[in-house]
């Protein structure tokens, strides 16, 4: 496991906003402990993990408390024995009030010198430990080029405690100053990784429940592998100035999780629902480029066998709007898991 250097930690600064700004300026990213109640973040945990034992990610042997991974139960985003379970964890109603909750929306506003849009589409994580048989760490990437609409900043949490070893997420301290980089097909986020040598200092630390880290949509990040035998489950929110524009695409549900109605359908309380619609957003559509390079490469490399295109072509088949495309790449996969 790579030895990075700690996060600079920033709660000393947490009241202050300027000098917040400027040390988001200077290194792309904040690293805050105690953001939110740690019995706040182990109630959601509880919640999320009782869902997993449910759908058989957890061993049955230990208590569903610990959080022990079923390594027959291995998988990832986005395959379908993945979602089958994830879409029911991505609609708790506890875990989406974790974006809302007062502190955060607090913190943001500080920083912006204005009220904070949080986006309704967030990333909730479950990453199963690494092992022979199965390897999935979130890759380097950026992620202006799968949000979208004006800056934004992430809120980066682990649901329960998250030392290194169990997948802690890192940063390129300074990198967010080299703008959006080249990116070619692989199994990162939206299956992209960074094609280009990543400026900047690699920094990391261990989390404790409630510990946040907040970065710019540009700075280059990356998870650790998760060598230990739990689920590392986390969530990861986006924010912006309330008076900045939006993309369509971060007014939706996570994808293949429904609609809003559906997502909402079982919660016991109303509140938290369509928030946003009080902030009047400012709506444009996703620059879709990124994309549509990606996917011309992933279709190349599927036509020669590579198998580095699967999440890909398993993201264009679940995702895209153009039923051609997504039938090319269904015949793409077949082929791919005939080899």
């Amino acid at each position: 496991m790579e030895h990075y250097p700690d996060f600079l930690d920033s709660t000393d600064l947490i009241d202050d906003g300027p000098a917040l700004r400027q040390r988001l300026d200077r290194d792309g990213y904040l690293f805050v402990r105690g953001l939110l109640p740690a019995e706040t973040i182990l109630a959601v945990r509880a919640r999320l993990l009782a869902k997993a034992a449910a759908g058989g990610w957890l061993t049955p042997d230990r208590p569903v408390e610990d959080g022990i991974a079923n390594p027959a139960a291995a998988c990832k985003d986005p395959e379908e024995r993945y979602m089958h379970v994830f879409r029911g964890l991505w609609s708790d109603e506890e875990l989406h009030r974790l974006r809302i909750h007062p502190r955060v929306g607090a913190l943001f506003a500080r920083i912006f010198g204005e009220k904070a849009l949080p986006h309704p589409m967030f990333v909730q994580r479950n990453i199963f430990p690494q092992s022979g048989a199965f390897d999935f760490t979130t890759g380097v990437h950026q992620d202006r080029v799968h949000i979208g609409g004006a800056t934004s900043y992430a809120l980066w949490m682990p649901i329960g405690d998250c030392p290194r070893e169990k997948g802690s997420l890192a940063v390129a301290a300074g990198s967010h100053k080299a703008g959006i980089l080249e990116t070619k097909v692989g199994s990162g986020a939206g299956g992209m990784d960074i094609a280009v040598p990543i400026p900047g200092t690699w920094v990391t630390g261990a989390f404790k429940a409630g510990d946040a880290l907040i970065f710019q949509d540009v700075t280059v990040h990356k998870a650790l592998p998760n060598l230990t035998d739990e689920i590392r489950m986390s969530f990861d929110a986006r924010f912006q100035p309330a008076s900045q524009p939006i993309a369509d695409t971060n007014m939706v549900p996570y994808s293949g999780c429904g609609t809003w109605e559906e997502v909402y359908t079982g919660w016991q309380r109303t509140e938290g629902q369509y928030y946003w619609n009080d902030l009047d957003p400012i709506v444009i559509p996703l620059d879709r480029s990124h994309y549509e390079r990606r996917d011309a490469m992933a279709f190349d490399m599927a036509e020669r066998g590579d198998q580095t295109a699967r999440d890909a072509i398993l993201r264009i088949i679940q995702r895209d709007k153009s039923a051609e495309k997504r039938e090319r790449a269904r015949r793409l996969l077949d082929r791919l898991d005939t080899v």
